[in-house]
């Protein structure tokens, strides 16, 4: 392994960016190529960090490259992975893991057989207010925890390529995609394993869910509560709360809307914006090159991704079916 990590970026989107500008704070690492279909997109990424546009996978995998970020619409996660991997390379892929628990056994599978160290990408672990709260929690601060609650909502999505987003076959609505963070945020922090969860939400004008709050009960007798929203008024931000309550004391934190956006000027391609891209994406990537260097373990392991994939799923099954849903009944060919 040579002293600078060569790294590839497949997909050029709005994470595509958090990944490039923090791969750009670490020494250890060079954006070498880019691999969008895309072509204004890939064009806007490589002007921004200096990377070279490639035209396929297949050239990547062939590459110098040591490390690849996989920041793509999570069903075509798998197959990316998978390859990747099997190429020899290093891979950190964006959350959630997979679309659907067939593929993200895949991507466990190859994990475990592959020479290259996998991660995925649950940012908010490395959230500096998040990681200290968690290392308070494992210190015995707050006791044995017993209720957890976390609210992250926001606006509408606009940034995804053919609004796949709002698509909820393929992204699986706000339950998937960004409560997927307080399910492994919540599992992480606790120390404990979910073992039945139970979703209540509405659905918009198009008849999608785009708000919904999910109960989630641990093999430990705790108790969680995720509210996730796309439905908040346009210019709303993000905005997260977060409380962790314990037989000794309780923990409190949040984000009052947090910038995301983009910036669009005549003549030049979109460019993104985002107060969380310099917080917990460069420490993310920074602790993602430190095991590829040490030879691991993973900070974020594919079972852990599968895990908060399939909590995310069973309130997504609960939500449908108005019942609860006992994770070790699940099968996993779940979609």
């Amino acid at each position: 392994m040579s002293d600078v990590l060569e790294v590839g970026l497949v997909g050029a989107g709005y994470i595509a960016h958090s990944h490039a500008r923090a791969y750009a704070a670490d020494r250890r690492a060079h954006l070498a190529y880019v691999v969008e279909p895309v072509a204004e997109k890939a064009d806007a990424l490589a002007r921004t960090s200096g990377a070279q546009v490639l035209g396929s996978l297949d050239e990547l995998l062939a590459s110098d490259v040591e490390v690849i970020s996989v920041c793509t619409p999570s069903p075509t996660h798998a197959d990316l992975v998978v390859a990747a991997l099997g190429a020899g390379k290093h891979v950190l892929c964006e959350k959630p893991v997979a679309r659907t628990l067939a593929d993200a056994d895949r991507i466990v599978a190859a994990g475990r057989t592959g020479p290259g160290l996998l991660m995925i990408g649950h940012v908010s672990r490395f959230e500096p207010d998040h990681r200290a709260a968690y290392d308070a929690v494992r210190d015995g601060r707050i006791g044995e925890v017993r209720m957890m609650a976390q609210s992250l909502v926001g606006e509408r999505p606009t940034w995804s390529e053919d609004d796949w987003l709002r698509d909820p076959d393929r992204s699986g609505g706000p339950l998937v995609d960004l409560a997927i963070h307080s399910f492994d945020y919540l599992t992480w922090v606790s120390g404990a394993r979910p073992v039945r969860v139970h979703a209540v939400g509405s659905a918009g004008a198009d008849g999608v869910v785009d708000y919904a709050v999910a109960t989630v009960r641990y093999d430990t007798g705790a108790l969680a509560v995720v509210e996730t929203s796309w439905a908040h008024p346009a210019g709303h931000g993000l905005e997260l709360t977060t409380e962790l309550t314990g037989s000794d004391g309780r923990i409190t934190w949040d984000y009052d809307s947090t910038a995301v956006g983009s910036v669009k000027l005549a003549g030049a391609a979109p460019r993104t914006i985002s107060q969380l891209g310099n917080r917990g994406f460069v420490a993310e990537v920074a602790a993602f090159l430190d095991a590829v260097e040490d030879g691991g373990p993973s900070p974020v392991q594919a079972e852990d991704g599968r895990l908060a994939l399939e909590v995310a799923l069973a309130a997504v099954e609960s939500l449908r079916t108005r019942r609860v849903v006992h994770l070790s009944d699940r099968s996993e060919e779940t979609a």
